[in-house]
């Protein structure tokens, strides 16, 4: 079966749409979730139900496809990655500014009505965006050390046992002090524990590893359906024992289970790792799956077709949507005197967040091709 799949020449090498549509379609759950965090409202049981279930995937989708994406660039040299990680780290810093801006230009309109404690909330969320680091700071960091691999010229496996021995690592490193000035503080945004590190590229290294072998081994299949089809069954299996094990130790208790997930997520370990990318692979499957139903029906990509064309629409674009997004949220929070939202009005701020932002990104991309290109 192996040789009916594979090949030894590399013959897979378009675009992964599989891939586009997954980083499309949580693109629409962070939404959802980053309507509540960035509020500071606390989540009713849907919304909880819907970030422990993405946990399993979210940002390890975006870094998982980012290392595959390496293998497919055209600019693969190690200057270019160089380049890449250079401007997403500055990319991270200029969003914390539009951050902040976003955070206090209402605090000149309600600043009468807050009490002492809310102002101080809004000096301690200040002083966290000015350092905060996320997806595109872990992004750019993971895009240097990248860099170096490829000037290393390293074979596929050293790909995947870098990848794994990272996972297995990461929890023996992750928050190790090192009391030198300046280095001490670089360290931290590195292996994380501060308030202000979101995600740790430490920790999310092993994802983007593993995706550039992953990449290098499916440039090589000739039989995509035979592929998914080979993958789908351990993958399918590691999915149901993660969930039966969760549900086993956490049962009915969603706070629990919800608290679990949330540091996993954060902080995955070798099986977090392993059962994350288990989860990828099935849901990449399903949509390869209905993409070769419609092929066969000849429906794929019609124009009707909205959904699929907005999908990729949020993958192609997905950094500017994520930058974006979240300024509404927060523009909304001082509005509301940097006071809590109830449940249902941040599902309703998801929805405005997404109408907002389409225009943002639509707008920008418009007058880029049409004064800049």
């Amino acid at each position: 079966m192996m040789r009916t799949v594979f090949s030894k020449e590399e013959v897979n090498t378009g675009r992964q749409r599989e891939f586009d549509y997954l980083k499309g379609i949580f693109m629409l759950f962070i939404y959802l979730i980053h309507a509540f965090q960035a509020t500071l409202s606390p989540q009713d049981s849907m919304s909880q139900w819907i970030y422990s279930f993405a946990t399993m995937s979210g940002a390890a989708i975006f870094i998982f496809v980012m290392g595959i994406g390496t293998v497919y660039s055209k600019d693969a040299a190690p200057a270019n990655f160089a380049k890449s990680g250079v401007r997403m780290v500055i990319y991270q810093y200029l969003n914390n500014i539009a951050y902040i801006a976003a955070l206090t230009i209402p605090y000149p309109f309600v600043s009468g009505r807050l009490t002492e404690s809310v102002t101080e909330n809004v000096r301690f969320l200040v002083k966290i965006y000015m350092q905060y680091t996320n997806i595109f700071f872990i992004t750019g960091i993971i895009y240097l050390i990248l860099a170096l691999l490829k000037k290393l010229d390293l074979k596929t496996v050293w790909y995947v046992m870098i990848g794994a021995t990272v996972s297995i690592a990461a929890p023996f490193i992750c928050g190790i002090p090192v009391n030198v000035p300046v280095i001490g503080y670089i360290v931290k945004l590195l292996i994380g524990e501060a308030d202000f590190v979101s995600f740790t590229p430490l920790y999310f290294l092993s994802y983007a590893l593993l995706g550039v072998a992953f990449g290098k081994m499916i440039r090589h299949v000739k039989d995509k359906t035979g592929f998914y089809r080979m993958f789908c069954i351990p993958a399918v299996a590691i999915v149901v024992v993660w969930w039966l094990l969760i549900f086993k130790n956490y049962g009915s208790d969603l706070s629990e289970l919800h608290a679990f997930l949330s540091n996993a997520y954060t902080h995955p370990d070798f099986w977090h790792v392993a059962a994350s990318l288990a989860h990828i692979f099935f849901f990449a499957a399903i949509f390869f799956f209905i993409e070769e139903i419609r092929r066969k029906n000849n429906k794929l990509c019609t124009p009707e077709n909205f959904a699929a064309r907005q999908l990729l629409y949020y993958s192609r674009h997905i950094s500017k949507y994520y930058a974006l997004h979240t300024l509404v949220y927060f523009a909304a929070l001082g509005i509301n005197g940097y006071e809590s939202f109830q449940s249902y009005q941040c599902w309703l701020l998801a929805l405005l967040s997404i109408v907002v932002t389409e225009l943002m990104v639509r707008g920008f991309n418009y007058l880029s091709e049409k004064y800049f290109n």
